[in-house]
């Protein structure tokens, strides 16, 4: 692991064969971490090719810090752009509701910068970061899995069977694995369930910039944020400046095609978009546009576990916490969850406390998992309000939270009632989480603890290990 942090660099006394499938980023981002903690791991991905690329990622202060902690600063400072603004405007009028100006005071609460970089790129990096690091790959689907208190037995397609110390589930969103923690299929309603269409695009921004009042308001700097009755869109401008990425969330009432559920390059037309309903400068953004990549997605539910009842599974990335694409913490939760195993596996030197360690993960995660989701899905509600009284009081709430601009002359009172919970969010820190955990708890992990009876003696909560065996050929 690149990093001048020698402290950071500790790996593991003993080596664990770790599986994790699912190679994409949240996948590579997994196998990365406990590659560094000093293990042996292995990605099985269904299909050859690197991670899709749907735009731009946000890395929010809580991500960056972490990447620039395994070394990646010099990589991330060439790479991505800075968020020095976030721009919020009236959807359907195209009004300025507030602005909020990053500067340096701003910056150095939260700690780290706010970046956007290319998913392509952030995918090419952890790729070859993985295979750098010894990472196998393997082209196959899972056809069974087996656990017992000791293993995972995971059977591939092409008549390979893998032997796995843990399992490590980064298959997404939809993950079918997501059963296999919570021991039964789970009880989601889908004709009840909300319905998001999710799209993406990349636009030369010199095609943009032939619009002259587009061209105004598409500073590469700036975090643009459109949102109205039924929908969020938001512009940035990676690779600097050479490019402007949109991302748009809104709300989908019409049936749901199965091809639909999937990620696929599509006309904007497909979709029947009522162009009408943005404010001038946005319409004519979208009418530039003739493909995007898209889906639709079923909102999901928080899960109660990340582990398995035999404690040799464990979820991360949108597998445990299905936050909807586009959001902030996308791919920082998946990149928190990463660090996370790697400081509490670095620490193991006996296979016995696997159990333990997997519970330690569950205890430090899901508090964290279950309130960033929570309430990305409550702000998703907020900003998506329809036209009437409700929306007008939130334009004026968000203007009078962002009414100086600047950190220097903010209210930071007003700020903080209105913001609050977002700098929670972007001040956490998953690796100071992990040491506080282990400086209250560490002491009472058995050194060489024994199975089930006695591990589930101490203060520490640990999952009941029952055998669990997962038949579906279709996975």
């Amino acid at each position: 692991m690149p990093s001048n942090d020698s402290e950071r660099q500790n790996k593991a006394t003993v080596c664990l064969t770790v599986v994790v499938v699912g190679g994409g980023l949240a996948g590579l981002i997994a196998a990365y971490a406990l590659s560094c903690a000093g293990h042996d791991v292995t990605i099985v991905e269904q299909k050859d090719s690197k991670p899709q690329s749907f735009g731009v990622s946000q890395s929010p202060p809580n991500m960056t810090r972490i990447l620039n902690r395994w070394g990646l600063k010099p990589l991330l400072d060439r790479e991505a752009e800075k968020c020095a603004s976030l721009v919020m405007r009236n959807g359907r009028n195209g009004d300025m509701i507030g602005a909020m100006h990053f500067d340096k005071d701003f910056l150095h609460d939260l700690v780290a910068d706010f970046l956007f970089l290319r998913t392509e790129k952030l995918g090419d990096l952890f790729q070859q970061l993985a295979e750098d690091e010894g990472v196998n790959s393997v082209t196959a689907t899972v056809t069974d899995i087996q656990t017992t208190p000791s293993n995972v037995t995971i059977a591939l397609d092409n008549g390979q069977t893998l032997l796995s110390d843990f399992l490590v589930c980064a298959d997404g969103y939809d993950s079918p694995f997501r059963r296999l923690v919570s021991g039964e299929e789970e009880l989601h309603d889908r004709r009840t369930a909300r319905a998001y269409l999710a799209l993406t695009f990349i636009l030369p921004m010199d095609l943009v910039s032939q619009d002259e009042e587009l061209k105004s308001i598409m500073d590469p700097a700036h975090w643009l944020v459109w949102f109205g009755s039924g929908f969020i869109f938001h512009t940035s401008a990676p690779d600097g400046g050479k490019n402007l990425s949109g991302t748009m969330l809104s709300n989908y009432n019409r049936e749901i095609l199965p091809e639909e559920e999937a990620w696929t390059n599509r006309p904007l037309e497909y979709w029947g978009i009522d162009l009408d309903a943005f404010e001038p400068r946005a319409k004519r953004l979208l009418s530039l546009v003739q493909v995007v990549s898209s889906r639709v997605l079923v909102q999901r539910p928080c899960i109660d576990d990340l582990v398995c009842e035999n404690s040799r599974i464990v979820l991360v990335g949108d597998a445990a916490h299905p936050i909807l694409p586009g959001n902030n913490q996308h791919i920082g939760l998946a990149v928190e969850d990463a660090e996370a195993l790697r400081c509490i596996f670095s620490r193991i030197h006996d296979r016995d406390q696997i159990a333990e360690f997997l519970s330690a993960y569950e205890d430090i995660r899901l508090p964290r998992i279950t309130s960033v989701v929570n309430y990305d899905a409550t702000m998703n509600m907020m900003l998506m309000l329809p036209d009437g009284p409700e929306q007008d009081q939130r334009n004026v709430l968000l203007s009078q939270s962002m009414s100086h601009g600047d950190w220097d002359h903010m209210d930071e009172a007003e700020f903080k009632a209105v913001w609050g919970q977002e700098l929670d969010v972007y001040t956490h820190d998953a690796t100071d989480q992990v040491d506080d955990w282990w400086t209250k708890w560490g002491n009472m992990m058995s050194k060489k603890p024994q199975h089930s009876s006695s591990a589930s003696s101490t203060s520490i909560p640990v999952l009941h290990r029952v055998s669990f065996i997962q038949p579906h050929s279709n996975i």
